[in-house]
């Protein structure tokens, strides 16, 4: 699964493939932006383009044949005008996802160009990073967001400077944080950070966007002897990464293993098949799909490295699509033990196309259930062990998910 749901390649779509009017997406090469003038003719010719193809790929893609129970052809033609007549890329992508917000899907979305062009250079290891990950915490009374620093990657520029976990982020160049998972926009580029600490003190620091080689994941042990894997996507270079992580574990076999998929957004489903098919010594069915040509089984097998000892997941509210699959699987094969929040509710099987300007869309296309038939669509993993992080914990670099899936494995442990 990519992003909130599952990235297919085009020779899987079939027959709805056929007639489309975008073309898929290459996933191994970088997007081409095309940025006309702002309040040109030209941007809204541009804005004319991609909102027809949208729809129209929508229509002919889409999972639900019914839409939801929107009428989505009429509703978009209502908006296109306002949409067709923003003056630039911003306005006419707030638009955009206004109408597709209307299927209430989190899959299906369209990404503005130069958001899509960091993620696939992310994920190409060319994006430039502050070398930090962040904790984002939102009011239920106010919807304000607050981010925390929740671990600083060593040779970062974060690292350098001296920022520590718990700090909260107050602004970027005099702007609030954006949350682009970390990321400048420019190699080489400087950007001022304001944070405050738990006792109120105020730390300004200029931190430097630098190219890092992607970090596929961590492994740390604790104390306790518990091996903790965290990794934050399914691919096939985690994959890798996972395997090699449980080959080690064997030659110095640790207590447990703790998947920590908190903030983990999904990825490949052939990739979640692998790294699934680790923690199993038999074939296993995950989950069925539902497309136009019917339903059949998502099946994972061994890999090529098994761990059959004690297991943990630890999720959050952030895991969604590959990530709750894999939770799931572990729970209903009673596997493991789930800890943390209830995970984001967003497994529908998504494919991604091109649009002219080089964004991208992405389009919920399959229907998932899992191997007992449950949809998590909407509705989440719902933990064995429930854990919610306070303001307080976050302020003062505690973990209280990571410790209670830690202690949860042990548990496992010792009962074997």
């Amino acid at each position: 699964m990519r992003g909130a749901g599952v990235l297919l390649m085009a020779t899987v779509i079939g027959l709805a493939g056929a007639c489309h009017p975008l073309p898929y997406e290459n996933p191994d090469s970088l997007p081409a932006v095309v940025s006309p003038p702002d309040g040109s003719s030209q941007r809204l010719a541009m804005n004319a383009r991609i909102y027809d193809a949208v729809v129209r790929t929508v229509e002919l893609t889409f999972y639900d044949g019914t839409f939801n129970g929107v009428d989505f052809r009429a509703e978009a033609a209502v908006r296109r005008a306002n949409a067709v007549a923003q003056p630039d890329e911003a306005g006419f992508y707030e638009a955009l996802n206004g109408t597709l917000n209307l299927l209430e899907d989190g899959h299906t979305r369209a990404v503005r160009p130069t958001d899509n062009l960091l993620n696939k250079r992310w994920r190409l290891q060319t994006a430039p990073t502050f070398g930090f990950a962040d904790n984002v915490v939102r009011s239920k009374a106010t919807g304000e967001r607050q981010t925390f620093i929740a671990r600083v990657r060593e040779g970062g520029a974060a690292h350098d400077g001296g920022v520590q976990p718990g700090w909260r982020i107050l602004s970027v160049d005099g702007r609030p944080w954006d949350g682009r998972d970390s990321r400048g926009d420019r190699d080489g580029k400087t950007y001022e950070f304001r944070f405050d600490d738990a006792a109120g003190r105020v730390h300004t620091r200029t931190l430097e966007a630098r190219l890092m080689p992607r970090e596929l994941g961590t492994a740390t042990r604790t104390a306790d002897g518990v091996l903790v894997l965290r990794f934050m996507s399914f691919d096939a270079p985690t994959a890798d990464w996972l395997e090699n992580q449980l080959s080690e574990a064997q030659m110095d076999r640790p207590r447990a293993v703790v998947l920590d998929i908190r903030g983990n957004g999904g990825g490949e489903t052939r990739a979640g098949a692998r790294i699934i098919g680790s923690f199993f010594s038999e074939p296993i069915v995950i989950g069925y799909v539902r497309t136009i040509l019917g339903q059949h089984p998502d099946k994972a097998r061994p890999g090529r490295i098994t761990w059959d000892g004690p297991l943990t997941i630890v999720q959050s509210s952030l895991s969604a699509s590959m990530a709750e699959v894999l939770s799931a699987t572990i729970q209903e094969q009673r596997r493991g033990r789930v800890v943390g929040q209830t995970s984001g509710g967003r497994v529908v099987d998504s494919v991604a196309f091109a649009l002219p300007d080089g964004g991208q869309l992405l389009v919920g296309e399959r229907e998932f259930r899992t191997a007992r038939g449950v949809v998590l669509e909407g509705r989440g993993v719902v933990p064995d062990i429930l854990v919610v992080p306070t303001y307080d914990d976050l302020r003062h670099g505690r973990d209280p998910m990571l410790d209670a899936a830690v202690r949860a494995a042990l548990d496992i442990s010792a009962t074997r």
